[in-house]
Protein backbone atom coordinates (compact mmCIF):
# COMPACT_ATOMS: atom_id res chain seq x y z
CA UNK A 1 0.00 0.00 0.00
CA UNK A 2 2.37 2.19 0.14
CA UNK A 3 4.36 1.62 -2.66
CA UNK A 4 0.48 2.81 -4.15
CA UNK A 5 0.28 6.20 -2.37
CA UNK A 6 3.91 6.72 -3.55
CA UNK A 7 3.03 6.16 -7.02
CA UNK A 8 -0.66 8.50 -6.48
CA UNK A 9 0.94 11.33 -4.95
CA UNK A 10 2.43 12.56 -8.44
CA UNK A 11 -0.80 11.63 -10.00
CA UNK A 12 -2.51 13.79 -7.14
CA UNK A 13 0.08 16.57 -8.08
CA UNK A 14 -0.96 16.55 -11.96
CA UNK A 15 -4.36 17.34 -10.98
CA UNK A 16 -4.21 20.06 -8.67
CA UNK A 17 -1.70 21.27 -11.59
CA UNK A 18 -4.18 20.43 -14.35
CA UNK A 19 -7.12 21.61 -12.51
CA UNK A 20 -5.21 24.77 -11.34
CA UNK A 21 -4.57 26.39 -14.73
CA UNK A 22 -7.93 25.23 -16.91
CA UNK A 23 -10.02 25.88 -14.06
CA UNK A 24 -8.50 28.78 -12.03
CA UNK A 25 -6.37 30.19 -14.88
CA UNK A 26 -8.82 29.86 -17.83
CA UNK A 27 -12.44 29.73 -16.22
CA UNK A 28 -12.44 31.47 -13.21
CA UNK A 29 -10.30 34.44 -15.11
CA UNK A 30 -12.77 34.78 -17.99
CA UNK A 31 -15.15 36.91 -16.26
CA UNK A 32 -12.11 39.97 -15.86
CA UNK A 33 -11.90 40.05 -19.64
CA UNK A 34 -15.79 41.44 -19.79
CA UNK A 35 -14.83 44.99 -19.74
CA UNK A 36 -11.99 45.75 -21.83
CA UNK A 37 -12.98 43.25 -24.23
CA UNK A 38 -16.62 44.65 -24.40
CA UNK A 39 -15.15 48.47 -24.68
CA UNK A 40 -12.26 47.29 -27.46
CA UNK A 41 -15.04 45.71 -29.72
CA UNK A 42 -18.03 48.10 -28.85
CA UNK A 43 -20.33 45.31 -27.93
CA UNK A 44 -22.51 45.27 -24.62
CA UNK A 45 -21.48 42.79 -22.04
CA UNK A 46 -24.67 41.18 -22.19
CA UNK A 47 -23.94 40.45 -25.84
CA UNK A 48 -20.24 38.86 -25.11
CA UNK A 49 -21.38 37.16 -21.65
CA UNK A 50 -23.73 35.46 -23.97
CA UNK A 51 -20.72 32.92 -24.61
CA UNK A 52 -20.79 31.80 -20.94
CA UNK A 53 -24.52 30.40 -22.15
CA UNK A 54 -22.93 28.75 -25.17
CA UNK A 55 -20.54 26.83 -22.54
CA UNK A 56 -22.76 25.93 -20.77
CA UNK A 57 -25.21 24.30 -23.47
CA UNK A 58 -22.42 22.39 -24.83
CA UNK A 59 -20.74 21.10 -21.35
CA UNK A 60 -24.55 19.64 -20.59
CA UNK A 61 -24.49 17.84 -23.99
CA UNK A 62 -21.04 16.52 -24.25
CA UNK A 63 -20.16 15.46 -20.63
CA UNK A 64 -22.27 12.00 -21.35
CA UNK A 65 -19.80 11.52 -24.45
CA UNK A 66 -16.85 12.79 -22.19
CA UNK A 67 -17.30 10.42 -19.65
CA UNK A 68 -17.50 7.35 -21.70
CA UNK A 69 -14.15 8.95 -23.32
CA UNK A 70 -12.53 9.11 -20.10
CA UNK A 71 -13.55 5.32 -19.15
CA UNK A 72 -11.56 3.75 -22.76
CA UNK A 73 -9.18 5.95 -23.58
CA UNK A 74 -5.45 7.11 -22.50
CA UNK A 75 -5.74 9.88 -19.49
CA UNK A 76 -2.26 11.27 -20.75
CA UNK A 77 -3.81 11.48 -24.42
CA UNK A 78 -7.10 12.88 -23.29
CA UNK A 79 -5.85 15.53 -20.75
CA UNK A 80 -3.15 16.85 -24.07
CA UNK A 81 -6.22 17.15 -26.37
CA UNK A 82 -8.48 18.33 -24.26
CA UNK A 83 -5.64 21.25 -23.37
CA UNK A 84 -5.97 21.74 -27.05
CA UNK A 85 -9.66 22.53 -27.21
CA UNK A 86 -9.90 24.88 -24.00
CA UNK A 87 -6.39 26.41 -23.73
CA UNK A 88 -5.67 27.23 -27.53
CA UNK A 89 -9.50 28.32 -28.12
CA UNK A 90 -8.81 30.82 -25.03
CA UNK A 91 -5.84 31.99 -26.56
CA UNK A 92 -7.76 32.36 -29.88
CA UNK A 93 -9.89 35.16 -28.41
CA UNK A 94 -7.02 37.40 -28.82
CA UNK A 95 -7.30 37.20 -32.56
CA UNK A 96 -11.12 37.78 -32.88
CA UNK A 97 -12.10 41.70 -34.02
CA UNK A 98 -16.24 40.19 -33.68
CA UNK A 99 -18.61 38.73 -31.50
CA UNK A 100 -19.30 35.76 -33.06
CA UNK A 101 -15.25 34.32 -32.57
CA UNK A 102 -16.24 34.21 -28.81
CA UNK A 103 -19.36 32.39 -29.74
CA UNK A 104 -17.86 29.70 -32.08
CA UNK A 105 -14.64 29.65 -30.12
CA UNK A 106 -16.68 28.75 -27.15
CA UNK A 107 -17.85 25.45 -28.07
CA UNK A 108 -14.17 23.51 -28.28
CA UNK A 109 -12.98 25.59 -25.04
CA UNK A 110 -15.93 24.23 -23.26
CA UNK A 111 -15.43 20.49 -24.83
CA UNK A 112 -12.21 20.92 -23.33
CA UNK A 113 -12.54 22.25 -19.84
CA UNK A 114 -15.92 19.01 -19.77
CA UNK A 115 -12.79 16.41 -19.18
CA UNK A 116 -9.92 19.09 -17.26
CA UNK A 117 -12.59 20.61 -15.02
CA UNK A 118 -15.30 18.79 -14.47
CA UNK A 119 -14.03 14.92 -14.78
CA UNK A 120 -10.72 14.38 -14.98
CA UNK A 121 -9.99 15.00 -10.65
CA UNK A 122 -12.60 13.20 -9.55
CA UNK A 123 -12.00 10.29 -11.59
CA UNK A 124 -8.48 9.90 -11.13
CA UNK A 125 -8.87 10.67 -7.56
CA UNK A 126 -11.62 7.91 -6.99
CA UNK A 127 -9.09 5.78 -8.65
CA UNK A 128 -5.97 6.05 -6.82
CA UNK A 129 -7.40 6.70 -3.33
CA UNK A 130 -9.98 4.93 -2.61
CA UNK A 131 -9.54 4.93 1.33
CA UNK A 132 -9.99 9.04 1.87
CA UNK A 133 -11.40 10.00 -1.27
CA UNK A 134 -13.18 13.04 0.29
CA UNK A 135 -9.83 14.14 2.17
CA UNK A 136 -8.18 14.03 -1.41
CA UNK A 137 -10.52 15.96 -3.03
CA UNK A 138 -10.90 18.81 -0.82
CA UNK A 139 -7.30 19.45 -0.82
CA UNK A 140 -7.18 19.11 -4.58
CA UNK A 141 -10.68 21.68 -4.66
CA UNK A 142 -8.71 24.05 -2.38
CA UNK A 143 -5.52 24.14 -4.47
CA UNK A 144 -8.09 25.07 -7.77
CA UNK A 145 -9.30 28.00 -5.14
CA UNK A 146 -5.77 28.85 -3.96
CA UNK A 147 -4.71 29.09 -7.88
CA UNK A 148 -7.71 31.29 -8.53
CA UNK A 149 -7.04 33.47 -6.22
CA UNK A 150 -3.28 33.99 -7.58
CA UNK A 151 -3.72 33.73 -11.18
CA UNK A 152 -6.84 35.93 -11.25
CA UNK A 153 -4.19 38.79 -9.68
CA UNK A 154 -1.87 37.99 -12.32
CA UNK A 155 -4.11 37.92 -15.10
CA UNK A 156 -5.82 41.55 -14.24
CA UNK A 157 -1.88 42.83 -14.47
CA UNK A 158 -1.16 41.21 -17.55
CA UNK A 159 -5.21 43.13 -19.03
CA UNK A 160 -3.55 46.33 -17.33
CA UNK A 161 -0.42 46.01 -18.77
CA UNK A 162 -0.13 44.65 -21.96
CA UNK A 163 -3.85 44.81 -23.39
CA UNK A 164 -6.87 42.25 -23.54
CA UNK A 165 -5.54 40.77 -26.61
CA UNK A 166 -1.68 39.28 -25.00
CA UNK A 167 -3.41 38.21 -21.88
CA UNK A 168 -5.52 35.62 -23.70
CA UNK A 169 -2.14 34.84 -25.24
CA UNK A 170 -0.19 34.74 -22.18
CA UNK A 171 -3.13 33.18 -20.31
CA UNK A 172 -3.53 30.47 -22.77
CA UNK A 173 -0.86 29.26 -23.95
CA UNK A 174 0.81 29.38 -20.54
CA UNK A 175 -2.04 26.87 -19.32
CA UNK A 176 -1.68 24.84 -22.21
CA UNK A 177 2.30 24.03 -21.67
CA UNK A 178 1.35 23.80 -17.80
CA UNK A 179 -1.66 20.97 -18.73
CA UNK A 180 0.34 19.23 -21.19
CA UNK A 181 3.58 19.11 -19.36
CA UNK A 182 1.89 17.77 -16.19
CA UNK A 183 -0.04 15.34 -18.25
CA UNK A 184 2.95 13.67 -19.68
CA UNK A 185 4.84 14.22 -16.05
CA UNK A 186 2.35 13.47 -13.41
CA UNK A 187 -0.74 11.71 -14.73
CA UNK A 188 -1.20 7.84 -14.74
CA UNK A 189 -4.36 6.31 -15.94
CA UNK A 190 -5.00 3.42 -13.12
CA UNK A 191 -2.93 1.85 -10.39
CA UNK A 192 -1.57 -1.48 -11.32
CA UNK A 193 -3.52 -4.35 -8.79
CA UNK A 194 -2.36 -4.83 -5.32
CA UNK A 195 -2.70 -7.21 -2.63
CA UNK A 196 -5.84 -6.59 -0.04
CA UNK A 197 -4.17 -3.77 2.47
CA UNK A 198 -3.56 -4.99 6.07
CA UNK A 199 -6.67 -5.39 7.85
CA UNK A 200 -5.02 -3.69 11.15
CA UNK A 201 -5.70 -0.08 9.07
CA UNK A 202 -9.00 1.71 10.50
CA UNK A 203 -11.78 2.09 8.07
CA UNK A 204 -13.63 5.32 6.99
CA UNK A 205 -16.84 6.07 7.45
CA UNK A 206 -17.34 6.08 4.11
CA UNK A 207 -15.29 2.54 3.30
CA UNK A 208 -17.76 1.35 5.54
CA UNK A 209 -20.52 2.57 3.56
CA UNK A 210 -18.68 1.09 0.55
CA UNK A 211 -17.82 -2.14 2.00
CA UNK A 212 -20.68 -3.93 0.46
CA UNK A 213 -21.75 -1.37 -2.21
CA UNK A 214 -22.98 -3.18 -5.37
CA UNK A 215 -21.76 -2.34 -8.96
CA UNK A 216 -24.21 -0.88 -10.81
CA UNK A 217 -24.20 -0.64 -14.78
CA UNK A 218 -24.79 2.89 -16.13
CA UNK A 219 -27.79 2.01 -17.68
CA UNK A 220 -29.90 0.76 -14.76
CA UNK A 221 -27.88 3.46 -12.92
CA UNK A 222 -29.80 6.12 -15.10
CA UNK A 223 -33.05 4.50 -14.85
CA UNK A 224 -33.25 4.52 -11.40
CA UNK A 225 -35.09 7.39 -8.62
CA UNK A 226 -31.99 8.22 -6.97
CA UNK A 227 -30.20 9.03 -9.72
CA UNK A 228 -33.10 11.47 -10.67
CA UNK A 229 -33.33 12.98 -7.05
CA UNK A 230 -29.41 12.91 -7.49
CA UNK A 231 -29.29 15.24 -9.99
CA UNK A 232 -32.00 17.46 -8.70
CA UNK A 233 -30.01 17.33 -5.84
CA UNK A 234 -26.69 18.77 -7.40
CA UNK A 235 -28.48 21.49 -10.11
CA UNK A 236 -30.04 22.62 -6.73
CA UNK A 237 -26.91 23.11 -4.67
CA UNK A 238 -25.17 24.70 -8.16
CA UNK A 239 -28.34 27.26 -8.00
CA UNK A 240 -27.76 28.03 -4.15
CA UNK A 241 -23.80 28.42 -4.93
CA UNK A 242 -24.24 31.08 -8.12
CA UNK A 243 -25.30 33.68 -5.53
CA UNK A 244 -21.77 34.09 -5.00
CA UNK A 245 -21.71 36.35 -8.69
CA UNK A 246 -24.41 38.34 -7.13
CA UNK A 247 -22.70 38.74 -3.60
CA UNK A 248 -20.70 42.42 -5.03
CA UNK A 249 -23.94 43.62 -6.29
CA UNK A 250 -26.02 42.72 -3.46
CA UNK A 251 -23.33 44.22 -1.08
CA UNK A 252 -23.40 47.43 -2.84
CA UNK A 253 -27.14 47.71 -2.76
CA UNK A 254 -27.45 47.34 1.23
CA UNK A 255 -24.73 49.92 1.75
CA UNK A 256 -21.45 48.37 1.75
CA UNK A 257 -18.34 50.41 0.18
CA UNK A 258 -16.44 48.48 -2.28
CA UNK A 259 -13.50 47.95 0.01
CA UNK A 260 -16.08 45.98 2.46
CA UNK A 261 -17.82 43.89 -0.38
CA UNK A 262 -14.16 43.40 -1.47
CA UNK A 263 -13.27 42.03 2.07
CA UNK A 264 -16.81 40.16 1.80
CA UNK A 265 -15.42 38.68 -1.18
CA UNK A 266 -12.47 37.46 0.11
CA UNK A 267 -13.04 36.11 3.22
CA UNK A 268 -15.83 34.21 0.24
CA UNK A 269 -12.65 32.52 -1.28
CA UNK A 270 -11.25 31.42 2.19
CA UNK A 271 -14.21 29.90 3.29
CA UNK A 272 -13.87 27.60 -0.28
CA UNK A 273 -10.25 27.00 0.33
CA UNK A 274 -10.78 25.84 3.97
CA UNK A 275 -14.38 24.00 3.76
CA UNK A 276 -13.10 21.86 0.36
CA UNK A 277 -10.23 20.61 2.55
CA UNK A 278 -13.22 20.00 6.14
CA UNK A 279 -15.93 19.12 3.97
CA UNK A 280 -14.14 16.27 2.15
CA UNK A 281 -12.44 14.79 5.29
CA UNK A 282 -15.62 15.23 7.77
CA UNK A 283 -17.23 13.29 4.75
CA UNK A 284 -14.42 10.66 5.09
CA UNK A 285 -15.36 10.52 9.29
CA UNK A 286 -19.27 10.64 9.67
CA UNK A 287 -20.34 9.68 6.12
CA UNK A 288 -21.94 11.49 2.67
CA UNK A 289 -25.27 11.37 3.92
CA UNK A 290 -24.55 13.34 7.28
CA UNK A 291 -22.11 15.71 5.59
CA UNK A 292 -24.73 17.06 2.67
CA UNK A 293 -27.58 17.55 5.44
CA UNK A 294 -24.69 19.23 7.85
CA UNK A 295 -23.81 21.90 4.94
CA UNK A 296 -27.65 22.56 3.76
CA UNK A 297 -28.05 23.69 7.68
CA UNK A 298 -24.74 25.41 7.38
CA UNK A 299 -25.79 27.52 4.26
CA UNK A 300 -29.24 28.30 5.33
CA UNK A 301 -27.67 29.77 8.38
CA UNK A 302 -25.42 31.75 5.70
CA UNK A 303 -28.61 32.81 4.15
CA UNK A 304 -30.09 34.00 7.02
CA UNK A 305 -27.59 35.90 7.64
CA UNK A 306 -27.42 37.82 4.22
CA UNK A 307 -30.89 38.76 4.42
CA UNK A 308 -30.33 40.31 7.95
CA UNK A 309 -26.88 42.20 7.01
CA UNK A 310 -28.03 45.03 6.53
CA UNK A 311 -26.99 47.18 9.20
CA UNK A 312 -24.11 45.10 10.36
CA UNK A 313 -20.98 44.32 8.18
CA UNK A 314 -19.60 41.57 10.47
CA UNK A 315 -22.83 39.61 9.31
CA UNK A 316 -22.51 39.90 5.55
CA UNK A 317 -18.72 39.10 6.14
CA UNK A 318 -19.49 36.41 8.48
CA UNK A 319 -22.32 34.93 5.91
CA UNK A 320 -19.94 35.63 3.15
CA UNK A 321 -17.49 33.12 4.87
CA UNK A 322 -20.19 30.47 5.44
CA UNK A 323 -21.17 30.68 1.92
CA UNK A 324 -17.93 29.99 0.53
CA UNK A 325 -17.61 26.94 2.88
CA UNK A 326 -20.92 25.62 1.66
CA UNK A 327 -20.62 26.36 -1.95
CA UNK A 328 -17.44 24.65 -2.18
CA UNK A 329 -19.06 21.51 -0.83
CA UNK A 330 -20.27 20.90 -4.36
CA UNK A 331 -17.22 19.71 -5.90
CA UNK A 332 -16.38 17.43 -3.29
CA UNK A 333 -19.88 15.47 -2.66
CA UNK A 334 -20.95 14.75 -5.67
CA UNK A 335 -18.34 12.41 -6.64
CA UNK A 336 -18.61 10.53 -2.93
CA UNK A 337 -22.42 10.56 -3.21
CA UNK A 338 -22.09 9.21 -6.90
CA UNK A 339 -19.16 6.24 -5.71
CA UNK A 340 -22.09 5.75 -2.80
CA UNK A 341 -24.56 5.47 -5.08
CA UNK A 342 -23.63 3.35 -7.65
CA UNK A 343 -19.77 1.89 -7.01
CA UNK A 344 -16.71 1.71 -9.64
CA UNK A 345 -18.01 -0.08 -11.97
CA UNK A 346 -19.72 2.54 -14.59
CA UNK A 347 -18.31 5.21 -12.34
CA UNK A 348 -16.83 7.86 -14.70
CA UNK A 349 -20.18 7.59 -17.30
CA UNK A 350 -22.43 7.75 -14.52
CA UNK A 351 -20.62 10.93 -12.71
CA UNK A 352 -20.37 12.81 -16.24
CA UNK A 353 -24.38 12.99 -16.16
CA UNK A 354 -24.55 13.78 -12.29
CA UNK A 355 -22.45 16.52 -13.17
CA UNK A 356 -24.66 18.24 -15.91
CA UNK A 357 -26.76 19.11 -12.82
CA UNK A 358 -24.21 22.49 -12.36
CA UNK A 359 -23.92 23.74 -16.01
CA UNK A 360 -28.04 23.30 -15.89
CA UNK A 361 -28.16 25.59 -12.67
CA UNK A 362 -26.00 28.34 -13.95
CA UNK A 363 -27.60 28.69 -17.17
CA UNK A 364 -31.24 28.63 -15.46
CA UNK A 365 -30.07 30.70 -12.11
CA UNK A 366 -27.50 33.12 -12.97
CA UNK A 367 -29.80 35.15 -15.14
CA UNK A 368 -32.86 34.09 -12.85
CA UNK A 369 -31.59 36.01 -10.13
CA UNK A 370 -30.74 39.30 -11.98
CA UNK A 371 -34.62 38.89 -13.43
CA UNK A 372 -36.22 38.71 -9.94
CA UNK A 373 -34.35 41.51 -8.68
CA UNK A 374 -35.14 43.73 -11.62
CA UNK A 375 -39.21 42.53 -11.25
CA UNK A 376 -38.67 43.46 -7.52
CA UNK A 377 -35.85 46.03 -7.24
CA UNK A 378 -34.59 43.67 -4.13
CA UNK A 379 -32.97 40.89 -3.43
CA UNK A 380 -35.37 39.43 -0.70
CA UNK A 381 -37.09 37.15 -2.84
CA UNK A 382 -33.40 36.13 -4.35
CA UNK A 383 -32.43 34.78 -0.62
CA UNK A 384 -36.16 33.28 -0.25
CA UNK A 385 -35.43 31.68 -3.07
CA UNK A 386 -31.99 29.94 -2.29
CA UNK A 387 -33.47 29.07 1.01
CA UNK A 388 -36.42 26.67 -1.02
CA UNK A 389 -33.63 25.27 -3.29
CA UNK A 390 -32.08 24.11 0.03
CA UNK A 391 -34.75 22.40 0.85
CA UNK A 392 -35.72 20.98 -2.30
CA UNK A 393 -31.98 19.66 -2.14
CA UNK A 394 -32.11 18.33 1.11
CA UNK A 395 -35.36 16.34 0.36
CA UNK A 396 -33.81 15.27 -2.64
CA UNK A 397 -30.58 13.79 -1.06
CA UNK A 398 -32.99 12.18 1.67
CA UNK A 399 -35.28 10.38 -0.55
CA UNK A 400 -32.38 9.63 -2.85
CA UNK A 401 -30.73 7.85 0.04
CA UNK A 402 -33.73 6.00 0.46
CA UNK A 403 -34.10 4.88 -2.75
CA UNK A 404 -30.89 4.13 -3.60
CA UNK A 405 -29.58 0.54 -5.03
CA UNK A 406 -29.11 -2.52 -3.43
CA UNK A 407 -28.59 -6.06 -3.89
CA UNK A 408 -32.20 -6.37 -4.73
CA UNK A 409 -31.96 -3.91 -7.68
CA UNK A 410 -32.07 -0.25 -8.54
CA UNK A 411 -35.94 1.41 -7.30
CA UNK A 412 -37.56 3.43 -10.22
CA UNK A 413 -40.33 5.60 -9.85
CA UNK A 414 -42.65 2.49 -10.96
CA UNK A 415 -40.86 -0.95 -9.96
CA UNK A 416 -37.53 -1.94 -9.28
CA UNK A 417 -35.05 -2.88 -11.81
CA UNK A 418 -33.58 -5.86 -11.18
CA UNK A 419 -29.35 -6.33 -11.26
CA UNK A 420 -29.06 -9.78 -12.31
Amino acid sequence: MEKRQNRALPVLVGIILIRGFASGGINMTASLFLTPVSQGLGVGIGTLSLYFSIMSVVTILWLPYAGKLVGRYNIRILAVISATLQALSFAGFGLMNNVIGWYLLSIPQAMGAAILVNLLGPILINRWFPHNTGLILGIQMAFVWLFAAGLQSITSQIIAVSGWRNAYFIVGLGTFLVVVASAFLFLRDRPSKEKPEASGKQETTQAVENRDAIEIPEKVATRSASFVLLLIFMTAMTGAAVFTQHIPTYGGLIGYSLSQIGIGMSLSSVGSAVGAIAIGLVSDKIGGLKTCLGIIILWLVAVAGFIFSGTNFVVFAASSFLHGISSSSIAVIAPILTLMFYGKRDYEKIFAKVSMGAPLASILLIPAYGYVYDATTSYLPVLILMIALLCIAGFGILIGWKKRCTAAGCPTWRKTDRLS
